[in-house]
């Protein structure tokens, strides 16, 4: 047979020949693209040029690498060897027995069993984490570790073919891997139902498989996670015992408690992940005498947060071809091209579960990027550097806190960029403030957007006794302008940096609007309505506070309802953002001061939002200029307001309506 690398798609015979070809057509391949806008390889070129040039087919120009078996050639009782690491960093051999083949075990993919043989695995069995370590018959690869049975009683394990991984490894990836353009419950809903509909922004083209689909200012940290479950379920296999499952992907994580923990389970395990607190750190600054490079048998992590809080999901490398590898065996999180960071890793330890048992490691050094991510394999270019941004929480009024600082570096994904910034929040809030005592916090956010410049973001809270946690943040403001910068239908958008300053006091500053009362029922036209709030502060006596809200003299002979409702629930007038510019200018003004009261009444007029700009009343007659008689893109309208905000320091907790007549003007 004739030599092969398996990186290239030419024969060593024919190589002086495409040598020149290339060299030829070098110029026009650079232009080229194929129809779905994709560069298309030198390679591929001079490939196909040379073969014509030469008389051999496609075909015969791509063959199976000389150090590889192809599983025709696999037959049961066959014996050999596997590579992985037990402990540290250096691979170690185990024995393997081949059972048999499963044909069409996944679309397109067949799969081997074999049995293994070696102290460790007698105990442990199946190993989450062993996925992709390599497997040689007569000292040629087959395939990579990767699939298990749950609860199993032998160490019996499926093999992915070598030759499905080389395919994923083929793959054309597109021009460039830039930072993808793409938080927490649904945004607040304002008391006040008159505000401007918003139209759902379209969904997202071209986006990967963990983009979100929904209106573009209406992001959902716990609806973005269940998208993703629902397209990523189909391709994992069924949990149950009895079922062949992937060897799954164990994530370390590292420094997270609590309600933390329990967040990380709930929005990872549904993507095919298994988080488990295993402890980690930060791959950032290199081990002194840890390996410089990946070699077959030899651990990966994918590190999807690392620094004071970590989460790596760990497995092993399969094979190692120039400056790229396969690892795995089976996909991580399915989502097609991606750009994750991954570093070598060390194992701890094997530890042995009558459920599945798992390797326990942590990065010791940083080192390429998770570029594409499928059935067979995930693909990782050591050369490539993943995006990432830091982000620093910084937590204020807790005297004697031993760690009020907390730094950490988070990938730059889509929904995975949302969900560990309200961990890494929720978790050095909870960490340093676990108090069981009325407490009351402001976290001001500054998210620096490459391009677009800075903007602050304001939560807050009060607790009753019970410290704060991950499940604060989720729900922020922050996290919501997250997903909704990242998951933006126009274009990609760096987040450059976040930091957080939490001010915690040990008091509940909230006070109940306990009723509301005008003091004249009748007032003259454009004069202002005085309202007496009966405000309830916690542990105290019921305090007053007068009001006034200014009514215009348009408002004349006639009785005005006023609204009267937290600021932090009454949606400002606004646009749908119509490009990123919009979507940056809108995020920090949403609402109105947290700590206000906002008076809203109604106007007899329309207003009008379109590209961008608001028309809060327009003059009679406009809105039937304004519709278009041959055209759907049409202003979006609503009754026109006046929201008018009174500052109270304070967070106010309940609504009321009040009323009050105008009197008529005598000419």
């Amino acid at each position: 047979m004739t030599s092969f690398r398996p990186d290239s798609f030419l024969t060593a015979r024919a190589a002086p020949l495409a040598t020149r070809c290339a060299r030829a057509i070098a110029g026009a391949a650079r232009a080229l693209v194929d129809r779905e806008g994709r560069l298309i390889p030198l390679s591929l070129l001079a490939g196909a040029a040379c073969s014509i040039a030469v008389g051999v087919g496609a075909a015969q120009a791509i063959s199976t690498p000389p150090d590889t078996l192809p599983i025709a050639e696999v037959k049961p009782g066959m014996r050999g060897y596997g590579l992985t690491v037990f402990s540290g960093t250096t691979p170690e051999k185990f024995d393997v027995e081949v059972i048999s083949t499963l044909r069409n075990f996944r679309p397109n993919q067949d799969l081997i069993l074999i049995k293994t043989q070696h102290p460790r695995l007698e105990v442990a069995r199946t190993v989450a984490g062993m996925s992709g370590s390599p497997i040689y018959l007569n000292g040629k690869m087959i395939g990579a570790y990767a699939y298990g049975w749950l609860f199993g009683a032998e160490a019996i394990a499926g093999v992915t073919p070598i030759k499905s991984m080389l395919d994923e490894l083929a793959r054309p990836l597109p021009r460039g891997i830039a930072p993808k353009g793409g938080g927490p419950l649904p945004a607040p809903v304002s008391a006040v139902s008159r505000t401007p509909p918003r139209a759902a922004a379209p969904a997202r083209l071209l986006q990967g498989d963990r983009g979100f689909l929904g209106a573009v200012d209406a992001y959902d940290l716990a609806s973005h996670a269940g998208q993703i479950a629902a397209r990523v379920a189909p391709s994992l296999s069924p949990p149950e015992s009895t079922s062949l499952a992937r060897a799954s992907t164990p994530v370390m994580l590292g420094g997270l408690g609590g309600t933390s923990l329990r967040i990380a389970t709930d929005l990872l395990g549904p993507l095919g992940l298994d988080p488990m607190q295993a402890g980690g750190g930060s791959s950032a600054n290199p081990e002194p005498g840890a390996p410089t490079k990946y070699v077959d048998g030899g651990a990966i992590g994918v590190e999807l947060v690392r620094g004071d809080i970590s989460a790596m999901g760990i497995g092993t490398v399969t094979r190692v071809s120039g400056d790229k590898l396969v690892a795995f065996g089976h996909p991580m999180m399915n989502g097609g091209v991606t750009n994750l960071p991954t570093a070598i890793a060390r194992v701890h330890w094997i530890l042995a579960s009558q459920n599945r048992s798992f390797k326990i490691g942590e990065a010791v050094r940083p080192l390429g990027t998770l570029v594409n991510d499928r059935q067979a394999a995930i693909v990782v270019d050591s050369a490539a550097k993943a995006p990432v941004f830091p982000m620093r929480v910084q937590i204020d009024g807790v005297e004697g806190a031993p760690h009020p600082t907390w730094n950490v570096e988070v990938a730059h994904d889509q929904f995975l960029a949302p969900a560990f910034v309200s961990m890494a929040i929720g978790n050095a809030v909870e960490a340093t403030t676990a108090e069981r005592r009325d407490m009351t916090w402001r976290a001001v956010s500054q998210v620096k957007i490459g391009r677009y410049g800075t903007i602050s973001l304001v939560d807050f809270g009060a607790g009753n006794g019970t410290p704060l946690s991950s499940d604060d943040f989720v729900r922020s403001r922050l996290v919501r302008a997250m997903g909704s910068l990242l998951n933006n239908p126009w274009e990609d958008v760096s987040i450059e940096r976040v930091d957080t300053r939490v001010k915690v006091t040990f008091d509940r500053e909230v006070v109940l609007l306990r009723g509301a009362k005008v003091l004249e029922p009748e007032i003259e036209a454009g004069a202002h309505a005085r309202i007496r709030l009966d405000l309830q502060p916690h542990q105290g006596p019921v305090e007053s506070r007068v009001i006034e809200v200014p009514l215009p003299r348009e408002l004349a002979g006639s009785q005005v309802d006023i609204d009267l409702a937290p600021g932090y629930e009454v949606e400002r007038p606004m646009a749908t953002p119509n490009n990123v510019a919009e979507l940056v200018a809108m995020l920090p003004n949403q609402t109105h001061d947290a700590e206000s009261v906002v008076a809203t009444f109604r106007l007899r007029e329309n207003g009008a939002a379109y590209r961008g700009k608001v028309a809060s009343r327009l003059p009679p007659g406009a809105m039937d200029t304004l519709r278009p008689s041959s055209a759907s893109d049409a202003p979006e309208t609503f009754g026109a307001q006046v929201q008018v905000p009174i500052s109270l320091k304070r967070f106010l907790v309940g609504k009321d309506t009040v009323s009050v007549t105008v009197r008529p003007i005598l000419r």
